[in-house]
């Protein structure tokens, strides 16, 4: 059913998705569905989920994941990768922001992107780098609402595809030169400015991997 659901995901989108036409196309019975997932929401953020984990685990960044350049690098080739999945972007943010979402379904969204900020944020903190005032898993929680509003603003429209990585990218340095400080701090900002002067977002070595056999790259 989860593999069924990411097709039709892939297809159509959360607005063409029921519980009827998946059963029908896994051809399995609602009563079999609802006993293993319990509702519609459940399954398709375990479906999102599935997929993600599934593409990150064979790609191979050629960046450190726990440096600026690397953090950056993984937000850029992401989102970037949502111009492929737009209708999965589109599920994402709209299961993220519904007020009838429940806790647990939420949080697993919001991991895919909070997880790895929390993680440098810690490895920061312990190293002297992050502000003192600053809480390594509120920073990285407040990364991610930040992040997925962004993509939200896309999804619906409101902001175009060119300036949608930028958008991301700048709003993602503001968040990084509050919250750190030394040498991150001083990095964040000068890459920043060097955007503000060039118009260009930073380039990094296109990681690469294998899905299915074949290979790929961002």
């Amino acid at each position: 059913m989860l593999a069924e659901a990411r097709r039709m995901i892939a297809e159509g989108g959360l607005e063409n998705f029921s519980i009827r036409k998946l059963c029908q196309r896994a051809d399995v019975a609602q009563r079999t569905f609802y006993n293993a997932y319990e509702s519609k929401d459940r399954l398709i953020a375990l479906a999102i989920r599935e997929a993600y984990d599934d593409f990150q685990k064979f790609i191979s960044y050629r960046t450190d994941p726990f440096s600026l350049e690397g953090v950056i690098d993984r937000t850029l080739s992401t989102n970037r990768r949502n111009f492929k999945v737009r209708n999965y972007t589109k599920a994402i943010v709209s299961i993220y922001f519904s007020s009838t979402t429940s806790n647990d379904i939420w949080k697993t969204i919001q991991d895919m992107t909070q997880t790895g900020w929390a993680d440098w944020f810690k490895v920061l903190k312990e190293q002297g780098l992050f502000k003192e005032w600053a809480e390594p898993d509120r920073v990285a929680n407040e990364m991610a609402n930040l992040q997925y509003s962004i993509i939200s603003d896309w999804c619906l429209g409101r902001l175009p595809d060119e300036e949608y990585l930028s958008a991301l990218f700048t709003a993602t340095l503001t968040i990084l030169i509050g919250a750190t400080k030394g040498e991150v701090a001083d990095k964040a900002e000068e890459m920043l400015q060097t955007f503000h002067i060039s118009c260009k977002l930073p380039e990094f070595p296109k990681p690469a991997g294998r899905v299915d056999g074949k290979e790929i790259s961002d």
